[in-house]
């Protein structure tokens, strides 16, 4: 009797072992059809639309932007790295740091990798290995560790949003050791060398931890088994590259794919007769731009850039590929900057006799200016293009498309104007217009597409410091008025962005490119 009590004891025991091991793997292997892969990895480097769907959970930033509170707005911070965080000068904040966080490498994150994170070197200073941290951070005097979990942020005048960068683009938090491995004596290039290997091998704190890649076909990702706000609600999660919309939509019906990104709003109706199919749509924080190249010969003349700007029915745009579900904000500002938003800003306005009258006076010539863009790369881009060479066509200027494969070719040399998207990556003007235009931007500084006015910048480093609301907001219409006179980019629309998904998985589209794996926002039933 005893032999059998033991064996038996041990058949429960196998059995038991089984029913976890089981229970372990019916977390779900998500696959989500993108029309293009992440160009890249590095969280403050790669920061483009189809970039951010992925690094926003392989690494977390210090403060979390809640979307689902007053519409992300200011009021909608709450912890993430940090434990919790205080003013301690009008340009100090303090951040404590929550214990026990391990990166995907196994190490503990400390102040050493917050300091390393922001350094001179990497993302803050003129000749910082990653350019466009300055955009967000060009006035941090100082980041300093006070002890292992506490770091203080010491600006050069005040920032009222500063809280809100720390929640954003560019501050997601990467591992010091990783870097520092390349580091070698007498090699002044190392942070280069760096920020190549890294790019596709991040290692980062979130809910995504990277597995491999296969350029153009998919990129990989396993469960961080130990993230800290609980296990993630999925085994894998794997993006494929199906750049045809029509592809992304039968993959899915037939469970191929269990998300799919990018959908037409005229295949939406097609998506909600599938009973085991969810879609869910957004109008993002983020407008679809023509940026103008204002060095470029054919494009000196503002009031060409003007003409361009006003041939533009932007409601026959928005009827035509978005079947007005969407809509064009007025002006370089959202409802979501609160007391900075001004409606009663006319904006970019149509009006074709206008546009063939400045077009007469700036002598344009009728020679053809190139518009480039990529295929497959925005939503209805192709589109919205054609339907803009004839706009333009109909006040006298001719327009060609010029199609290429990356953003390297779009930027080359001999580039007159592009089809681009501006995320409002803050709820605040200095999270907008001042970091793509902006004194610290790339177009300004290092693309040159057009150098703001003195006044321009004045204002932009007054909204940037200014304490005073009233002070800030008077600042940002200045600037506005110059920038629609200047005119160096145009605001077609900000797009209505839809998914689509099995039942099965639960969760909620944010207003920007972000995808969060999160487990207290991402479920599969």
């Amino acid at each position: 009797m005893g032999r059998l009590s033991f064996c038996l004891r041990i058949v429960a025991v196998t059995l038991v072992s089984i029913t976890v091991a089981h229970a372990a793997e019916t977390r779900a292997d998500i696959v989500i059809a993108v029309n293009e892969l992440p160009r890249g990895l590095e969280p403050a480097d790669d920061t483009g639309n189809v970039d951010v769907r992925a690094t926003y959970s392989i690494f977390d930033t210090l403060i979390r932007r809640d979307f689902s509170v007053n519409g992300g707005g200011n009021a909608s911070l709450k912890p993430l790295l940090a434990e919790s965080w205080k003013r301690v000068s009008p340009t100090t904040l303090e951040v404590r740091l929550r214990k026990g966080v391990r990166f995907h490498n196994g190490d503990e994150l400390t102040a050493d990798d917050v300091v390393f994170t922001f350094s001179p070197e990497r993302l803050t200073g003129p000749d910082a290995v990653i350019p466009a941290g300055r955009e967000y951070f060009a006035h941090l005097k100082q980041v300093e560790k006070a002890d292992p979990y506490t770091v203080r942020f010491v600006t050069d005048a005040p920032d009222l949003v500063f809280e809100q960068r720390l929640a954003t683009y560019t501050a997601w938090i990467v591992n010091r050791r990783q870097w520092m491995q390349f580091q070698k004596p007498d090699d002044k290039q190392w942070m280069q060398r760096a920020l190549r290997e890294i790019r596709w091998n991040p290692i980062g704190t979130g809910p995504l931890k990277f597995r491999d890649w296969k350029k153009d076909q998919y990129v990989a990702f396993t469960a961080n088994e130990t993230y800290f706000l609980g296990r993630p609600n999925f085994r894998t999660v794997t993006l494929r590259e199906v750049p045809e919309l029509a592809t992304r939509i039968a993959g899915l019906a037939s469970g191929e794919f269990d998300i799919i990104v990018d959908i037409t709003p005229d295949q939406i109706p097609v998506l909600s007769r599938y009973k085991d199919v969810d879609v869910q749509s957004v109008v993002l924080e983020n407008s679809h731009v023509i940026l103008f190249n204002t060095s470029a010969p054919a494009l000196k003349d503002k009031r060409l850039r003007q003409a361009l700007s006003y041939a533009i029915d932007r409601k026959k745009l928005n009827e035509a590929l978005w079947q007005g579900k969407n809509y064009s904000p007025n002006g370089y500002q959202l409802p979501a900057f609160g007391s900075m938003y001004n409606p009663a800003r006319p904006g970019y306005t149509y009006d074709p006799e206008r546009a063939r009258r400045l077009a007469k006076e700036s002598g344009y010539d009728g020679k053809p200016i190139a518009l480039r863009l990529i295929p497959n790369y925005y939503l209805n881009g192709m589109e919205s293009a054609q339907v803009l060479l004839e706009m333009w066509k109909a006040v006298g200027i001719n327009v060609r498309l010029e199609l290429l494969e990356n953003f390297k070719q779009v930027r080359a040399q001999g580039l007159e104007m592009h089809q681009w998207s501006n995320t409002y990556r803050l709820p605040d003007p200095t999270g907008a217009i001042n970091v793509l235009y902006g004194p610290n931007s790339q177009t300004q500084r290092s693309w040159k597409y057009w150098t703001g006015t003195e006044q321009f910048n004045k204002l932009a480093n007054v909204v940037d410091t200014a304490t005073d609301v009233k002070e800030r907001y008077k600042a940002f219409q200045a600037m506005l008025d110059i920038f629609e006179d200047e005119m160096p980019m145009t605001i077609l629309y900000n797009p209505l962005y839809s998914y689509a998904s099995k039942k099965r998985v639960d969760w909620k589209p944010l207003p920007l490119f972000y995808m969060d794996f999160r487990p207290d926002v991402f479920r599969v039933r």
